[in-house]
């Protein structure tokens, strides 16, 4: 039996669920999985963690998969996860992998695995669709939230929020964005965001900003750009406790209009931009596990 151990900053935060949702795909049979704070002797082990903070106070392990919204790559020449000698580095979206191409050669794009729960539903129909457009995560300012509420309440539509999404049960959270026809994803920055594949392996449009992970996962953007937000500029922006989050910035008459589009959408075209995006998510997913698969 193949013994791989996950190890996490902290129990409880988004790394710890996304490790879970991980483990959720292997077969207990082949594989005993372990989650910790620590390297542990006899295992494959696995860091889990935002890829600034590594880069700078490495742990040790033996595989890296990280993400992360910050940028310090106009400051650091290098940086203590170089003296560990890494054995592989996955970084989660384009734009984090060429940051870590500046000091790494063992880079590699490799997505996170959503839960795999997820793959077990169908597109709701459209008619049972009760809801416009939900916002699924933390309010956070670099997720567009209030941006979020100021559509909902101009174009006075019918939206809900998550907040902390880990008080819902993933039934109840898998139930409500079912009956949504639109996920909100005009985020400014992300290091990757589990509920944007969430979404459309359940056929619920994203609507996105055409920046960051999105230009990977998003994939209403190939179907139509009209359902996409171009970014009008670029900044480095710190948040309250001084980290750099390098942000994308969106025009609001643009989302504006982007979001009165995918609303006009007759219910033909939406159940085809629905299928579309659930068809490409779901073989992304498994192409992923598969990739994920072969590194262990």
């Amino acid at each position: 039996m193949k013994r791989i151990n996950f190890i996490v900053p902290r129990i409880g935060d988004s790394f710890y669920y996304s490790v879970k949702y991980a483990i959720s795909w292997l077969d207990p049979s082949i594989y005993y999985t372990m989650i910790s704070n620590r390297y542990m002797y006899g295992c494959i082990n696995i860091r889990v963690n935002d890829m600034w903070n590594e880069f700078r106070r490495p742990v040790r392990a033996d595989i890296y998969w990280l993400d992360t919204p910050l940028y310090y790559n106009d400051i650091y020449k290098t940086i203590p996860l170089q003296r560990l000698k890494p054995r592989k580095i996955y970084v989660c979206s384009t734009w984090n992998l060429e940051m870590c191409k500046q000091y790494f050669s063992n880079c590699e794009l490799l997505p996170r695995l959503i839960h795999i729960l997820y793959m077990l539903y169908e597109p709701l129909p459209y008619e049972y669709k009760e809801y416009d457009l939900a916002f699924v995560g933390y309010c956070w300012w670099r997720k567009g939230c209030d941006l979020f509420k100021r559509v909902c309440k101009e174009l006075d539509l019918k939206c809900w929020m998550t907040g902390d999404y880990r008080k819902y049960s993933m039934y109840d959270l898998i139930d409500r964005l079912r009956k949504t026809k639109y996920l909100w994803w005009i985020s400014l920055s992300e290091g990757f965001g589990l509920p944007l594949l969430e979404s459309q392996v359940l056929g619920v449009i994203p609507l996105c900003l055409r920046a960051h992970t999105s230009l990977d996962y998003c994939f209403t953007c190939r179907y139509d750009k009209g359902l996409c937000v171009e970014p009008v500029g670029e900044e480095i922006k710190l948040d309250s406790i001084g980290q750099r989050h390098k942000i994308w910035i969106p025009d609001y008459g643009d989302v504006i209009r982007v979001i009165k589009y995918a609303l006009s959408l007759d219910e033909e075209e939406y159940n085809r931009v629905s299928r579309y995006v659930y068809e490409k998510s779901r073989k992304l997913i498994f192409e992923t596990f598969s990739r994920f698969i072969n590194s262990i």
